[in-house]
Order: C-alpha cells, then sequence, then structure tokens
C-alpha cells in the first residue's frame, strides 16, 4: 500500500510521551505480514525499541509473559520457562535491559524506570493487592493492545473482579516446584481467584471496551489496518469494578446459568 507506515511509527502515532508506563500487548502477525508486504523488515526488537525510545528513561514497560505450567504442571523456571502469551514477550525475555516480576503464573517482562520495583513484588496472588495489576491502578498504565482487543488482552479486568469479591470466583492455592532466578529449587504455593466451572463463564469484555471508549478513557487506532486500543487502566477501574461489583459483570461475562442464581450465593 502507498501509505504504507512503518510499525515503529506506531508509539507516535497512538501519542506516547516521555515517562509513560505502559503495558503492551500484541499479536503481531498481522503487523509482521504487513511490514513484509511492503518491503520491511520485521523486528521485534525494533518494536520493543521503537516503545522505549517514546517513553524514555523515566518510563516503564511490561510486556505480558504469562504462563499456566505452575498450576497445570506443577512446575515453573523463572529463567528458562517461555511465555505463552505471545512472541513479544518471549523476545523480552531474551533481553538483558529487560528483568521479569516473580509470580509464576502472570508475570512481566519489564524495562525502564520502574523494573525494580516491580521485580522485587512477591505477591502470592495473582491479582492480589501487592501485585503489578494493583500497580497498573495506583500509576494509571496505559495498556496497548496492538493487533488484539478487550476481549483477548483485558488481564487487568481480573484485578477488579478480585476487587469487588465476585461470586464465580474462588481462591484456589497451587502448589509445586518454583526454580529461582538463582537457580535454586524450592515447594512454593501461589494463589489464583479460579472460576466456579459449573457457571460456565464466558468473557465478553470487548462489551466493557465500548463502555470505556464512550468515557473516553480508552482510544482506538487504525494503523495500515490494524486496531490498536489505548486505554488508561487506572482510569478504567472504577467502570470494571462498578460492573462486577454492582450490576453482576452484565458488561463482562455471559454465564451457562441465571445470573440471579450466582449472585445470591454471595
Amino acid at each position: 500500500m502507498s501509505d504504507y507506515i512503518s510499525y515503529t511509527e506506531i508509539p507516535r502515532i497512538i501519542g506516547l510521551k516521555k515517562g509513560d508506563r505502559v503495558y503492551l500487548s500484541s499479536d503481531i502477525l498481522m503487523l509482521s505480514f504487513l511490514a513484509m508486504k511492503n518491503g520491511e523488515k520485521f523486528d521485534l526488537d525494533k518494536l520493543l525499541d521503537s516503545f522505549i525510545e517514546a517513553i524514555g528513561d523515566e518510563g516503564t514497560l511490561l510486556i505480558p509473559t504469562f504462563n499456566f505450567d505452575f498450576s497445570n504442571k506443577g512446575f515453573y523456571d523463572y529463567k528458562n520457562t517461555m511465555s505463552t502469551t505471545g512472541a513479544l514477550g518471549n523476545a523480552a525475555l531474551k533481553r538483558d535491559d529487560f528483568k521479569r516480576t516473580k509470580h509464576p503464573m502472570h508475570s512481566f517482562s519489564v524495562w525502564g524506570k520502574d523494573k525494580e520495583y516491580l521485580c522485587a513484588i512477591e505477591n502470592l496472588n495473582s491479582f492480589g493487592p501487592d501485585s503489578p495489576f494493583a500497580y497498573m491502578k495506583e500509576k494509571n498504565v496505559i495498556q496497548v493492545m496492538l493487533g488484539t482487543d478487550y476481549q483477548r488482552s483485558m488481564t487487568f479486568v481480573h484485578y477488579a473482579e478480585t476487587c469487588a469479591k465476585v461470586p464465580y470466583r474462588f481462591h484456589k492455592e497451587f502448589t509445586g516446584t518454583y526454580v529461582d532466578e538463582s537457580g535454586k529449587e524450592n515447594t512454593v504455593t501461589y494463589e489464583y481467584p479460579a472460576r466456579v466451572l459449573e457457571y460456565g463463564t464466558h468473557e465478553m469484555f470487548n462489551r466493557i471496551g465500548e463502555i470505556l471508549e464512550q468515557k473516553g478513557i480508552s482510544k482506538k487506532y487504525d494503523v495500515n489496518g490494524v486496531a490498536i486500543n489505548k486505554c488508561m487502566l487506572g482510569d478504567s477501574f472504577d467502570t470494571i469494578y462498578d460492573d462486577a461489583a454492582n450490576n453482576m459483570c452484565r458488561n463482562l461475562y455471559d454465564f451457562d446459568v441465571d445470573r440471579d442464581m450466582i449472585w445470591s450465593k454471595q
């Protein structure tokens, strides 16, 4: 296409600035295809570097590196367990300027000013008050959903659900082997707010995304036909929390059973 825009221009186009704290979630398939089609080599490191350059040394960049082997298989290796949430996270894990947070299921690869702070957190619960997700609320982190949408990427919803103590989740403990940063094996226990399976929960996060856009909390962009959402997570919290606490999650989930029945069990 004659008006093709390089993927390295995305941070500028969406208005990122020095000092911003950014949670970057992505599906890079279309980005890489369009780059190749238009004669540009697609490079994950160049994409990361474009965001780093935009936010500068005072900024912080978080890339999700989630993996659920600890809950499914009882094993996690801080250095060697790869991300299952996209190629960009695995690219960040290979870099010396990024460092990984500690939770074995919901970790982030982090660059920038708050890297050491975030990587020192020892939250036992994925979405607890001492987790990186609480930091996202407090610091009003910008989530950039690059080539993806709320449905697939807005994990922050689970933090608001946890705060609202929704009745279709319960705290579940997982115990397994954790190989830490130094290579030492430990038997540890972590928590996750698991779903009550018989309720049949179906995520419908694009509904809440539309509401956030109507309120000006989230904004949509289009670069070369690739959808990008830019959402202020701290500003989004009250809207998400209110739906979870006071509206039986009508803009967050559908259920296989009657909603009233679920909430009657609180």
